[in-house]
């Protein structure tokens, strides 16, 4: 066989091989970005887990040196190409861009009333109507309040505030639109009050286990006490018998009140218990008490100046003699009518509020009156000192006698001790019998 024919029909031998029973199955392995070793943020990991300071040498100025002492004949020469560097450097075309304004790429927001021709003509003409026919109707009612004079007489205003009062039926809730109003009182400030500062006093904590209700108190005393070491307010309560009593006496007026009645009259109040204050600050005029007079149909109204918690007090051990030496178990309380001087300086308070009720007050009788207790105390004074000066003329006078009467020699004893005694006399003048 030539080797011609090898070429011409080459021979081919058959693989009977059969097919392997468990072929290699191709798994899709997923790459995380992470794991990648050309990955930025596995270089920066590596960078947050080890140390590479000692690695990286860096000076003071991190590579940017910012001392100018440093630079050579900077301060003596003068040099200004030293100072000025940068500025005949020629920037390259793709960093121009950097030095554009970065708002350039903000949009401005335009007057969308001056692009006529994105906007269809009736729109534009329905906004232009509208706004002239509102500046019309502002300008009317401008007229209308200048031409109007009745608005600046106090009377008109007044009578037409309270005319809104008149018609009650019509008021509405403005939640329950089925309530109904059955009473009304006109709210007015209590300004007999005004001369005094009230408070909240609420007491913080659990509730009470007891079901039954305790009955409210009428009246109370709330002392407090400030010290260096700590600071506590005592609460002072009487027996509901005179509470009641004292509360009535305490809403009648001056003129009402009698001083014959109060004598001898004495209201005991018990501490009850201490407690820790803390003063809580509000705005002034957020909080009113309002006391309705059904009498009279009026409602006065008291502004509260700040709120105090009141919660339940410890006392440590060691300030309990503390405590204890600053603390009064009673309180003896009395009432009577304020003085004059007393009366005026809270007159003078409420003035500022109601200057028609409370009249100014006439400060002349108020420094006749302490001229004429000065003049008293004084004469009172000089009264005293005449009386002893007579005294003492009285007795210059009876010295001056007795200096005249002849003088009896008294004899003298000697004790044991060596020192002189002198006779016991019983009458002046008369030699004692033997």
């Amino acid at each position: 066989m030539s080797k011609k024919q090898e070429y011409i029909a080459p021979i081919k031998y058959q693989n009977s091989l059969p097919v392997p029973q468990l072929p290699p199955k191709l798994l899709a392995y997923p790459e995380a970005p992470e794991t990648n070793p050309d990955s930025s943020q596995l270089i920066n990991s590596l960078y947050v887990k080890t140390n590479i300071s000692n690695l990286i040498q860096q000076d003071e100025d991190l590579g940017m040196p910012v001392d100018l002492m440093k630079f050579p004949g900077l301060l003596n020469k003068l040099d200004s190409k030293l100072l000025y560097g940068f500025d005949n450097v020629i920037l390259d075309r793709d960093d121009r861009i950097l030095l554009r304004d970065p708002r350039i790429d903000r949009l401005t927001k335009t007057d969308m009333s001056k692009v006529t021709f994105l906007r269809r003509t009736e729109y534009v003409s329905n906004t232009i109507a509208a706004q002239d026919s509102t500046s019309l109707k502002r300008k009317r009612r401008l007229d209308n309040e200048g031409s109007d004079d009745e608005n600046l007489d106090v009377n008109h205003i007044v009578s037409r505030v309270e005319g809104t009062f008149n018609n009650t039926d019509t008021w509405k809730h403005p939640v329950k639109k089925g309530v109904k109003m059955v009473k009304k009182w006109d709210l007015l400030p209590d300004t007999a009050s005004m001369d005094q500062n009230y408070f909240i006093m609420k007491f913080m904590g659990s509730a009470s286990l007891d079901t039954k209700e305790k009955k409210a108190l009428n009246t109370g005393i709330f002392r407090p006490l400030e010290l260096e070491e700590d600071e506590w307010i005592s609460m002072y309560a009487t027996d509901h018998k005179d509470s009641a009593i004292l509360e009535t006496e305490l809403e009648k007026g001056m003129d009402e009140m009698d001083d014959d009645t109060h004598e001898g009259k004495i209201y005991k109040f018990k501490r009850i218990r201490d407690y820790d204050m803390k003063q809580v600050a509000e705005k002034p005029m957020t909080e009113l008490a309002i006391r309705l007079n059904d009498k009279d149909g009026v409602a006065y109204y008291k502004p509260l100046r700040s709120k105090i918690e009141l919660r339940r007090r410890r006392v440590n051990d060691i300030i309990k003699p503390l405590v204890k030496e600053h603390d009064i178990d009673q309180l003896n309380i009395t009432l009577r009518n304020p003085s004059t001087k007393e009366a005026n300086v809270r007159d003078k308070l409420r003035m500022k509020f109601d200057p028609i009720n409370f009249a100014t007050v006439d400060e002349e009788g108020d420094e006749e009156e302490e001229q004429q207790e000065e003049d008293t105390k004084g004469e009172s004074a000089e009264d005293l000192k005449e009386e002893p000066k007579e005294e003492t003329e009285g007795k210059q006078n009876e010295e001056s006698k007795q200096s005249e009467e002849p003088v009896v020699d008294e004899p003298e004893i000697l004790n044991n001790a060596g020192t002189k005694q002198t006779p016991e006399v019983q009458n002046e003048g008369i030699p004692q019998e033997e």
